[in-house]
């Protein structure tokens, strides 16, 4: 099955469903930004390894895969997934998310005044039934001669009874550098039925974007944090490349 009509099989099974945390980020991020690829592009976000730490647990992460494919005007269909191998061997890690993001206002990302606005809804499955569950997340991008900030609300809701609440605020440097600094901060909350979890997750990420050509990135970060009392360590690098298939 080629790459677009597994995005475009996806997207349909998404709408039906009609209602995801692998939510589609942006490189390399936790949250995403309030722009799409255009009618007929393929863009995929790719970190062929990384290494994540959690506590006295260590993963390699091989790979983290986001393709996301403009299927109309204002519309894309994002399918992410992760693959993590702990260390030493042990059981695998995977989860694969499927999403459709909207751009709700054409914004200075899109060249024109005031925020852009984006809506992503979708469905993330994984290794752990439990996992399983819905998300919707609002995304607000401005962009800055000196500077673009963007705002990423999230929920999800997973078919344990669980639901997770989280923000994340990501600052990257002019857009005009070859080479822009990029952070996020990002924090997230858990809810159980009748329970208020101690789930607070909270993380700062620091790293680069070097800009190769105009369809091709490069991206390295390092992100540290905190989840129910365990330190988190996180190295990512990969690439982002956009193309439009003949």
């Amino acid at each position: 099955m080629t790459l677009r009509r597994w995005q475009l099989d996806a997207t349909v099974g998404v709408l039906v469903m009609a209602w995801a945390r692998v939510a589609a980020a942006y490189r390399p991020f936790d949250g995403t930004d309030a722009d799409i690829a255009e009618p007929g592009e393929v863009e995929l976000e790719i970190g062929p390894a990384g290494y994540s730490q959690e506590g006295s647990s260590r993963f390699i992460v091989a790979p983290a895969v986001v393709a996301n494919y403009g299927f109309a005007p204002g519309l894309e269909a994002v399918v992410e997934g992760r693959q993590e191998f702990p260390v030493p061997e042990a059981q695998q890690l995977w989860a694969v998310g499927c999403f459709v993001k909207g751009l709700l206002r054409r914004g200075s990302l899109q060249g024109n005044t005031g925020p852009s606005v984006a809506l992503e809804v979708g469905m993330v499955f994984s290794g752990s039934e439990s996992q399983w569950g819905a998300h919707v997340g609002s995304v607000f991008s401005y962009r800055w001669p000196a500077f673009t900030m963007h705002l990423n609300l999230v929920n999800d809701v997973r078919v344990s009874e669980r639901y997770e609440a989280g923000v994340s605020l990501i600052f990257e440097g002019p857009d005009s550098w070859r080479v822009r600094p990029v952070a996020e901060v990002l924090a997230e909350r858990s809810f159980g039925p009748g329970d208020f979890y101690d789930g607070l997750s909270a993380g700062v990420l620091l790293g680069g974007i070097l800009r190769s050509t105009e369809m091709l990135s490069f991206d390295l970060g390092g992100r540290v944090g905190r989840t129910d009392r365990l330190y988190e360590a996180e190295v990512r690098a990969g690439f982002t490349w956009a193309f439009e298939p003949r």
